[in-house]
């Protein structure tokens, strides 16, 4: 090994599971939701040997994490529990949703036919469309 080589340093950071779906998900980024998620979903499960499952979640967390990269609301992690969402809209002040009143966005969203599911075979995960 010449000098050079041993001054070589790897510059790009380890591949785990969220920067491999983030990565996918740009490939895709001109495609609708349920279509870029779909993809990311059978990406990690066909080349990385990721189960269903934790594609599914890992697919749902980078794509929501890049689309609120430039949103001023936050989910506040610390107050949200498994019965209440609490969000900081872009002011600051929080807003609460309940598991009652998230079924009631679902519910309405079905109605509408904006809920829609990723993998139609399985039924889930369900996402809404814009």
């Amino acid at each position: 090994m010449n000098s050079t080589a041993k001054n070589v340093t790897a510059i790009a950071p380890q591949l785990d599971a969220h920067n491999l779906a983030t990565a996918q998900l740009f490939r895709d980024r001109w495609e609708n939701r349920v279509t870029a998620l779909a993809n990311c979903i059978e990406h990690l499960i066909v080349n990385h040997d990721m189960s269903e499952t934790s594609a599914e979640l890992v697919a749902v967390q980078a794509y929501a994490e890049i689309e609120s990269a430039n949103q001023a609301a936050r989910i506040d992690v610390d107050a949200t529990t498994s019965s209440v969402v609490v969000l900081h809209t872009k002011d600051g002040g929080p807003a609460v949703f309940t598991v009652t009143d998230l079924m009631r966005v679902l519910e309405q969203a079905r109605k509408e036919e904006r809920a829609v599911v990723v993998d139609r075979d399985r039924r889930r995960p369900v996402v809404l469309e814009h």
